[in-house]
């Protein structure tokens, strides 16, 4: 079994559930809301579970590849590559969906500053000026 450590597809699984621990880590911070209230350490805390994530997955693959055979290990690297495309559609799909209600907010916004009257009320400037006028003693003709 020892010779299964440098192998292709030993090589293989250390990487694929390295990164699908990573994955998991990730989609564990956001479920316990690691970030909220963190302000901008936020996105530190969060890259912190998955990169801790990510090493213990790695080196469970050590432990894993050392007991199991060859045949258990293909299947698992199919396991995990299938895991790591639907985490990747999943947080890609979460991401347009942020960007759709980004962009809609800042079509509201800018229409609320189109509807925003440019022009000034001449009434009301003069209005302003006879209300002025009055506390410094100016008469207007």
């Amino acid at each position: 079994m020892k010779h299964q450590f440098f192998k292709a597809y030993s090589f293989l699984f250390y990487f694929l559930s390295g990164i699908t621990s990573f994955f998991i880590g990730l989609s564990y911070a956001g479920i316990i809301e690691a970030r909220k209230g963190q302000m901008l350490a936020g996105g530190a805390i969060v890259l912190g579970y998955g990169v801790i994530a990510g090493c213990i997955g790695f080196l469970l693959s050590i432990f894993v590849v050392y007991k199991s055979n060859r045949k258990i290990i293909i299947r698992v690297n199919i396991l995990l590559t299938i895991c790591i495309a639907a985490f990747y559609i999943y947080y890609h799909l979460k991401y347009k969906e942020r960007q759709k209600v980004k962009e809609l907010e800042n079509q509201k916004t800018e229409q609320r500053q189109h509807k925003t009257p440019t022009k000034v009320n001449e009434t009301a400037m003069l209005l302003d000026f006879e209300i002025n006028s009055k506390f410094v003693n100016v008469k207007l003709l």
